[in-house]
């Protein structure tokens, strides 16, 4: 089963892990644009989706009908908390991931490190930003996909060009490695002690182990420190 890419108007940015010199940001769906996808893939009667409590952890299955087998196939994961609404928040996460699962958005794993500068100030063990006005505002203008990848990304906030990603500029053909920049960036990231506690669980202890990462390894790394 292979659904088609989602549209840049169909994701939605949000911050991830705020350090020094600014933060990191996060591409996403929701729930709405999944049930979209669903409903023009396969009609709205040809798929449903199910919740269930297993150890006081919400789980989400979605099924799709398979005519050729004359039956419902069904794929399941379970969701996290909301930080606002614990049993809403838990079941929208749960059939978002389900529907990962059969495919949906699943591109979005191949996003490059975003980074945006904003002006922040230390609070406890990390950073926040200094005006909260600085992590919003910000769409995603284009998105192109090469091999199931992401090869080109423009986001921007009020109509002005914040990031620019394009795959072939932006990695090193030969050694396929993070340079200076990027390994820049993941030690900013760093800066928060619980990244940094990935990053040592990953083996990658020093600079000379950052700038020698891979873009596998890369993605791992902004996957744990992003979704936990």
């Amino acid at each position: 089963m292979i659904f088609r890419k989602l549209r840049a108007d169909e994701i939605e940015c949000r911050i991830g892990s705020v350090g020094a010199k600014g933060f990191t940001m996060l591409l996403y769906k929701d729930a709405r644009c999944d049930m979209n996808i669903l409903d023009e893939t396969f009609t709205p009667y040809g798929w449903q989706r199910e919740h269930k409590e297993i150890k006081g952890v919400v789980y989400c299955g979605v099924a799709i009908y398979n005519a050729d087998a004359d039956r419902w196939v069904w794929k399941w994961d379970a969701g996290a908390e909301s930080y606002t609404e614990k049993e809403k928040g838990e079941a929208s996460d749960s059939f978002k991931r389900a529907c990962v699962n059969w495919g949906i958005g699943r591109e979005l794993y191949t996003a490059p490190l975003i980074f945006i500068r904003a002006k922040t100030e230390p609070v406890g063990n990390g950073y926040r930003l200094s005006d909260k006005r600085d992590g919003y505002g910000y769409k995603v203008a284009q998105i192109d996909y090469e091999g199931g990848r992401i090869s080109h990304l423009v986001i921007t906030k009020n109509g002005t060009q914040v990031f620019t990603f394009t795959a072939d500029k932006f990695m090193e053909d030969a050694q396929n490695t993070i340079d200076d920049k990027m390994a820049q960036m993941v030690l900013t990231m760093a800066e928060n002690a619980q990244n940094k506690e990935v990053l040592n669980a990953m083996g990658i202890k020093t600079k000379r182990d950052i700038k020698a990462m891979t873009m596998e390894q890369y993605s791992e790394f902004a996957r744990r420190c992003n979704n936990g």
